[in-house]
């Protein structure tokens, strides 16, 4: 019991740090991640992720998974899926694999589900940093998607982001908005959305559109002190990329239905 206690209050300090220090930009990080996304077959019970550390010093690296909020911390998210290790030591030019095990809590079997994989790698400090009082030494967080994919879906994973439905809408404030309906049962990744119209190109904030479920996406200011336009003109063009279950990326281009 003293080692269980002893090990819940190390994560807790080390998600402590992560909240003040974390800076998710893994080029900068040692911890390096062998894959953008993991795809949990629904007639596995484990899959694996594949981590190196790339700098010249050892690391504590700390994995759990969350539902979407990633700000909670491990030890209050309920998810059907172990990681191991959760906690390691890893040398330097070392390698180590993570399974992901299927814990066997029901999950829908009519269409994907989506969680978020996080490793945390919090270096040692090293001599000079011991003995100053200006030192400080930053975790670094990466975070990727688990996509669990029930075996028997209809249709192609590949195929859902062709199948998008978009259509906009004015918000009460007055600024317009980029919905997408996904009708099928995968995950939809998009990489990069933008809306043509009029000689004119305005970005829009990207990111997925689960199965079954509508996402709203804002544009972006075209320019400093600009603003999006409040309405978007007939005949408007959504160009967007979406990335397949290897981070390849597809590009599309549909015009905007209302």
């Amino acid at each position: 019991m003293l080692v269980k206690n002893r090990r819940s209050s190390l994560l807790s300090h080390c998600f402590a740090m992560a909240a003040l220090l974390i800076c998710v930009l893994p080029a900068n990080a040692s911890i390096v991640l062998y894959g953008t996304r993991v795809i949990f077959s629904g007639d596995e019970t484990e899959a694996t992720l594949k981590i190196s550390n790339e700098g010249k010093l050892p690391s504590l690296v700390q994995s759990w998974l969350d539902t979407g909020d990633g700000d909670m911390a491990p030890e209050g998210i309920d998810v059907p899926f172990v990681i191991a290790p959760s906690l390691t030591r890893l040398e330097a030019s070392d390698q180590q694999m993570l399974r992901i095990i299927y814990s066997g809590q029901p999950l829908l079997q009519d269409r994907e589900s989506l969680f978020w994989i996080n490793v945390l790698d919090v270096p040692p400090k090293t001599e000079n940093a011991k003995g100053s009082q200006g030192s400080l030494a930053l975790a670094f967080r990466t975070r990727i998607k688990l996509i669990y994919r029930p075996k028997g879906l209809p249709g192609e994973p590949r195929d859902a982001p062709e199948q998008l439905q978009w259509s906009a809408s004015t918000t009460q404030d007055g600024q317009a908005v980029l919905h997408a309906r996904n009708p099928t049962a995968y995950v939809a990744n998009l990489g990069h959305i933008a809306i043509e119209a009029a000689d004119q190109s305005f970005k829009v904030t990207v990111g997925h559109v689960l199965p079954g479920e509508t996402a709203t996406f804002a544009l972006q200011k075209p320019a400093e002190n600009e603003q999006p336009p409040k309405e978007l003109p007939a005949g408007a063009v959504v160009v967007y990329t979406s990335l397949n279950d290897w981070g390849g990326a597809e590009g599309h281009r549909v015009e905007l239905g209302r």
